[in-house]
């Protein structure tokens, strides 16, 4: 989808790898004869990044006529609970949702995106009130244009009460054959640029480049990343990113997996492992995904 974040996203995800490191279990039931129709139970337990107690969350998700889907999580052990209502088609391509704590109106959250013709804008209101009367609200806007294999976008988030602008950034993409190249600037400090190149239909290889211009520092790093089909109902992916040795920087390699497949019916499962070269330290993960 044509957004400001979709911009560059081929290189983030080539160097990170785009792999979760969390050990979760989900189930998501829709339409599934125990629940009624336009009515989706989702339920989740997470250990985020293998560490500390699971937490747990559990959504009901509505379709109602006109558009409108509401929807309510409630998360443990800490008994949050929040809930959302949401609308489009009233305008082709818009969508609104209001969100927040039933319990706390200061978390009160407005989302609008509009998606038009290779255009799409976002925008989130934040801080809408304060007390029991309406405040000006934070202000997170992004706008991006795809045309053809160009893309341009910027973003910034503003505080509407005071007219101060905080975090912005500007970025431009392009695609030609196999390569994808990429430029941004974030806040008038931080100069980011990647190129990619599609190796073949299962190789990718590229390069990222980062300059803070406060600090006069530079960074460069360098990844590769290879897909495979391991079994009819099995896949794997593997990473290799380092920062290359420029300006005193040494190679440092980053080795990331992830192997994912059906394991049962309707149940998809993911395993997930980083190692750190030099220092060998590691993380991993596992994910367990049923839908009914």
């Amino acid at each position: 989808m044509p957004f400001f974040g979709d911009i560059a996203k081929t290189a983030k995800d080539l160097i990170t790898g785009g792999f979760s490191y969390d050990n979760k279990y989900s189930c998501d039931v829709k339409n599934a004869g125990i629940v009624s129709d336009g009515l989706k139970l989702s339920g989740a337990v997470v250990q985020k990044n293998g560490e500390g107690d699971p937490t747990g969350s559990f959504k009901l998700t509505y379709e109602l006529p006109q558009d409108l889907v509401v929807e309510s999580e409630g998360a443990l052990p800490s008994g949050k609970v929040t809930a959302s209502l949401s609308h489009a088609g009233a305008v082709p391509g818009f969508k609104a949702s209001l969100s927040g704590q039933p319990a706390d109106v200061s978390t009160a959250k407005l989302a609008m995106q509009l998606l038009r013709s290779g255009a799409g804008v976002k925008c989130d209101m934040t801080e809408i009130v304060s007390g029991n009367s309406l405040n000006c609200p934070k202000v997170d806007v992004s706008a991006a244009y795809f045309a053809g294999d160009v893309a341009l976008g910027v973003s910034a988030v503003v505080d509407s009460r005071t007219g101060t602008l905080g975090k912005y950034a500007v970025a431009a993409q392009v695609k030609a054959e196999e390569h994808t190249l990429a430029a941004s600037l974030a806040d008038m400090d931080t100069v980011k640029a990647s190129w990619v190149m599609a190796v073949d239909r299962r190789t990718s290889a590229g390069v990222e480049c980062v300059y803070k211009v406060k600090k006069g520092d530079a960074s460069v790093s360098g990844s590769a990343a290879v897909s495979t089909k391991i079994h009819p109902m099995c896949s794997g992916k593997l990473v290799v990113a380092s920062p290359l040795p420029i300006k005193g920087a040494k190679l440092a390699p980053v080795v990331s997996m992830q192997v994912s497949g059906e394991v049962a019916a309707k149940t998809t499962a993911a395993f997930s492992l980083q190692v750190e070269a030099l220092t060998r330290k590691y993380k991993y993960g596992v994910q367990f995904a049923t839908k009914v």
